[in-house]
């Protein structure tokens, strides 16, 4: 794990956190094991690769002789990387948005975390869209999480028109 303290890059937007640390069954005894688990997030999926090779070539040389290090690396929630396609449909969708006097935000980066959007994306080069759900407020946070409730209504109609243009070819 300390060898392991500089591995996030802000620049490249890796994300390497220890989040979970278990071991010992008693203070004044060395653990025979122990385990860790750090959260790991990524602005393109191919950063997992280069990630992963890092982490695996630094626990061949661990700072404790005599110990042995295993590892598990598991991709969870890929980031929704954004394609034409997708910032075409992004686009299209703010200009409905505009008609009913709203704002609507279209990014091509990725803002941290992972999304089921995502695996939508993975294998294809279609359009896929994230973040139309309810405005709301602490989300997977022990805050009070809460909707706007004002959102409903313009979310829902941005969601109707996309599939009823969509359907009739209006968009792509």
């Amino acid at each position: 794990m300390l060898q392991t303290k500089d591995f996030s890059g802000p620049a490249t937007g890796v994300k390497m956190n220890w989040t979970m640390i278990n071991g010992g069954t008693n203070r004044n005894v060395i653990p025979a094991e122990a385990t860790g688990a750090a959260d790991v997030r990524v602005e393109r999926v191919a950063d997992y690769d280069g990630l992963e090779k890092r982490v695996r070539e630094t626990i061949k040389k661990q700072l404790i002789p005599d110990t042995k290090i295993e590892m598990t690396f598991e991709r969870r929630r890929p980031p929704l990387e954004a394609n034409p396609a997708a910032l075409a449909l992004g686009q299209y969708a703010q200009g409905i948005y505009t008609e009913i006097g709203r704002k609507l935000n279209v990014t091509d980066k990725v803002t941290g975390g992972g999304t089921d959007a995502a695996f939508a994306a993975l294998n294809h080069r279609n359009p896929v869209l994230e973040r139309f759900g309810l405005l709301s407020f602490g989300a997977h946070s022990n805050d009070d999480e809460y909707v706007l409730i004002d959102s409903i209504e313009p979310r829902l109609y941005l969601t109707t028109r996309l599939i009823m243009d969509f359907s009739r070819g209006k968009a792509k």
